[in-house]
């Protein structure tokens, strides 16, 4: 019988057994950053967490070892990875902030995104106010970016049907963008959005 015959029967499927989490040495911890980091960009804050979270699993095993040593042992692993350029919050910043301002995100919802990942809220608007000067010299960013979401959510000028208007405005205003802009963007033509999305 087959695996899925044997479920159909009501036959248990093996658990599959828990990795017994490895133990912390600096090595462990050096590989295991640069195994997360070769995988996902991070800040050192998040970096912190995450790696936080391996030796809190490693230690609830590992009974023998203190989770504060432990966290000691990752102090000069991410001193090296910074100088390494492995961990660079100002780059990772600028990508994110580059990222999301591309897709359309408001300046509210990008900082909130980088808090969750441990970057100040001040150091969040600052890098969107940077963003926005280098792109627009400081002109229409967050007007920019929302008509970006009009565009992928087919809303305002770019819309193929006729749509509330409420639900429209509650749309954009969710995404963090101002009533005035969310007006302003309702009343615009498609030329009109164009234009202004080529500056």
């Amino acid at each position: 019988m087959t695996l899925a015959g044997e479920i159909k029967a009501g036959k248990p499927r093996e658990k599959r057994k828990k990795k017994v989490p490895k133990r912390i040495t600096p090595d462990y911890l050096h590989n295991a950053g640069l195994a997360y980091l070769q995988r996902f960009p991070a800040s050192t804050a998040h970096f912190k967490t995450v790696m936080g979270r391996k030796i809190k699993r490693s230690c609830a095993f590992h009974t023998d070892l203190e989770e504060q040593t432990c966290l000691e042992m990752l102090e000069p692993v991410i001193v090296n990875f910074q100088r390494l350029g492995l961990l660079d919050d100002q780059a990772y910043i600028r990508g994110i902030v580059t990222s999301l301002r591309r897709r359309g995100l408001s300046a509210q919802a990008i900082t909130a995104r980088l808090l969750s990942k441990g970057i100040p809220a001040e150091t969040a608007m600052t890098a969107v106010r940077a963003y926005d000067q280098s792109e627009y010299e400081g002109e229409n960013g967050e007007l920019i970016a929302a008509l970006r979401l009009a565009r992928r959510k087919k809303l305002g000028p770019y819309k193929t049907r006729e749509k509330d208007e409420q639900k429209e405005l509650a749309t954009i205003a969710r995404a963090g963008f101002s009533y005035e802009i969310a007006r302003n963007i309702l009343s615009m033509t498609v030329e009109e959005a164009e234009q202004l999305s080529s500056t």
